[in-house]
């Protein structure tokens, strides 16, 4: 994918040294531009960039017309160098979310077993598609990739059958984790300029 519908795909800049924040505070940052650099694999332009990422969470927003995905690297083809991504699309125009198994344990990984994003008519498109049935396709006139670490996280993710709800959730980043975000990618509609 080179942008050539017209979207501008950006991703080469400083990498900004910030205090550490939430991943949600990350999100609402005004300055999250500041840490475009490119990352080992960009899941806005490259195919099947989350092989093997694990899901943990998407948020859709309503008001703000906005998705955020929440992805564990620990496991992932792509990535050796950090252990968390967030992928946030704004200005949403289509979310399509479904699951082919019926409700079971909280806790579950959904491996990415395919990643498919494209630009299509000036809108960025994601198609995933997960373990156990999980598919998400959402499109949005801009998309921004983060990938970074959340300190402390152990070097393997925790085992979903045999540890206790805390080890769990110490062991899992969440949208309240601290974050340090490394490299972002952003690919933006083809009428925005940013500075």
């Amino acid at each position: 994918m080179d942008g050539s519908d017209g979207a501008e795909c950006g991703s080469v800049g400083p990498l900004a040294v910030e205090p550490l924040m939430t991943i949600d505070e990350l999100l609402r940052s005004p300055q999250r531009r500041d840490h475009a650099a490119m990352p080992e694999t960009d899941a806005l332009t490259e195919l099947d960039g989350l092989q093997e990422a694990d899901l943990v969470d998407a948020r859709f927003v309503a008001s703000e017309a906005s998705l955020a995905v929440l992805f564990d690297l620990r496991g992932s083809l792509q990535f050796r160098m950090a252990n968390v991504a967030v992928l946030a699309m704004r200005d949403v125009r289509h979310v399509d979310w479904t699951c082919a198994e019926p409700r079971g344990p909280r806790w579950v990984a959904h491996y990415v077993m395919g990643s498919k994003p494209d630009i299509l008519k000036d809108l960025f498109k994601l198609e995933l598609v997960c373990l156990r049935g999980w598919r998400l396709s959402a499109m949005a006139t801009s998309a921004e990739f983060f990938v970074g670490d959340v300190p402390g996280l152990p070097e393997a993710p925790p085992n979903f059958v045999e540890d206790d709800e805390r080890t769990i959730m110490e062991g899992m980043p969440a949208w309240d984790s601290t974050f340090k975000p490394e490299w972002a990618t952003f690919i933006d509609p083809p009428s925005s300029q940013h500075t």
